[in-house]
């Protein structure tokens, strides 16, 4: 069959094509009333690709624009025809070429996509985005949608956030601010048709810094220091938040997580997130502190009568250990002077998580459990537990200890002469 003559439209819209972008670009009808785009190289190869765009002499404005889209997005994306096309289709048909190639991304809906994909993957859970992500990523785009000064690639864009919200090198939430806005960065690029110069560093340890004033790690709470804790605090609810936190050796996260498992223990939601995913729930037994036999089963009972009543109320945006740590300084004077005391024996710092610490500090030094025991009923492996748990030892404990050994080997040498 002969081929058709092309329509004069046809061959004006081919001319333009061409004289735009090169004798290697081409348009044509293909089944179904769509259109074919041809890309051929100077080795002789090519590669085609349909487009959604009918073949029509109304679509001639509208693929003169689809093609500019995919050829930038090729040269920027460094990609192929076919991923090109999907590409800017993705972004959206409404974006002009002119527009990406300055740089004019659609970045709230870049950001409304990258949400919706972290939540559905199951990445973040939507209380976790809510919490952290949200409020970055907010901050995020306030720098990119300037008016004066606008960041016009990935460095210069976290740059500006560090200078918009600043904060001490090294610190978590500097860390997790830049971290946020690097992920975001990363997939507007990959996946929202935004220039490949927005792609961040591929460290951020420059950018993060390092903290100079590490934060004193604290130290567990003694057991009649717990059980002090535990009668002073006058909130049943915050008072059972602390027996089951020191008795169970609960993250302050996990206290509105837990409930009894019917054997004398609780059953621990998995809370934990990395890499790896979510951690698995875990069951925990009580250790009662010295001196209080059976406060473990008393907390159970308490727990198993009221269930999330018994505890205070979940809040969206603080965490727990920060509500328990307030809580504790401003309603329960016994804790300022624990505190004080701990700090003048030697004992070191205590804050809200002593009360965890003060779990594992019982079951090795009364219990004589094991670091492999101690670290499956905490919830983290025993190199975590060796780390953080390995080396306490309080300046009384450390004098005692000289001293024992100092009375051994005296004895040892009487022994022996």
């Amino acid at each position: 069959m002969a081929r058709l003559a092309a329509k004069p439209w046809e061959q004006q819209l081919r001319q333009l094509v061409k004289s735009t972008h090169g004798r290697g670009w081409s348009l044509g009808p293909h089944r179904g009333g769509r259109t074919q785009i041809t890309r051929r190289w100077s080795d002789g190869t090519r590669s085609s690709a349909t487009l959604p765009t009918p073949w029509s002499p109304s679509s001639g404005p509208a693929l003169l624009a689809l093609v500019e889209r995919v050829a930038l997005a090729m040269a920027e994306q460094q990609i192929g025809l076919a991923p090109a096309i999907a590409l800017v289709d993705a972004a959206g048909a409404g974006q002009s070429a002119a527009a990406m190639r300055d740089g004019a991304v659609d970045w709230p809906e870049a950001a409304e996509r990258w949400r919706a994909q972290q939540i559905s993957s199951g990445t973040v859970k939507p209380f976790t985005w809510s919490r952290h992500h949200k409020r970055h990523v907010a901050e995020t785009l306030e720098v990119l949608l300037r008016k004066h000064r606008q960041p016009r690639d990935g460095e210069a864009v976290l740059e500006a956030l560090l200078e918009a919200h600043p904060t001490a090198p090294g610190c978590n939430g500097r860390r997790e601010r830049l971290g946020t806005a690097a992920r975001f960065l990363r997939f507007a690029v990959e996946h929202c048709a935004a220039p490949r110069r927005y792609l961040p560093p591929a460290k951020l340890t420059d950018l993060v810094g390092r903290r100079l004033d590490r934060p004193e790690a604290g130290a567990p709470l003694l057991d009649h220091q717990l059980l002090r804790l535990y009668r002073a605090t006058p909130d049943p609810k915050w008072r059972l938040a602390v027996g089951l936190a020191g008795t169970f050796g609960l993250r302050p996260v996990e206290i509105g997580l837990c409930s009894p498992d019917g054997q004398g223990g609780l059953r621990v939601l998995g809370v934990k997130r990395n890499a790896a995913g979510k951690s698995a729930d875990r069951p925990v037994q009580p250790l009662d502190p010295a001196g209080a036999a059976g406060l473990g089963a008393e907390l159970l009972a308490l727990l198993a009568e009221r269930g999330a009543d018994a505890l205070p109320v979940p809040t969206v945006g603080t965490p727990m250990s920060t509500r328990l740590g307030a809580y504790l300084e401003d309603r329960v004077p016994a804790w300022g002077e624990i505190r004080r005391e701990a700090a003048e024996t030697g004992q070191g710092h205590l804050i809200p998580y002593s009360l965890r610490h003060s779990y594992a500090w019982r079951g090795s030094q009364l219990h004589g459990l094991s670091p492999r025991v101690l670290a499956k009923l905490m919830g983290h492996t025993v190199a975590v537990h060796l780390k953080h748990y390995g080396a306490w030892a309080s300046d009384l404990e450390v004098a005692q200890a000289v001293a024992a050994a100092a009375a051994r080997l005296q004895q040892a040498h009487a022994l022996a002469g």
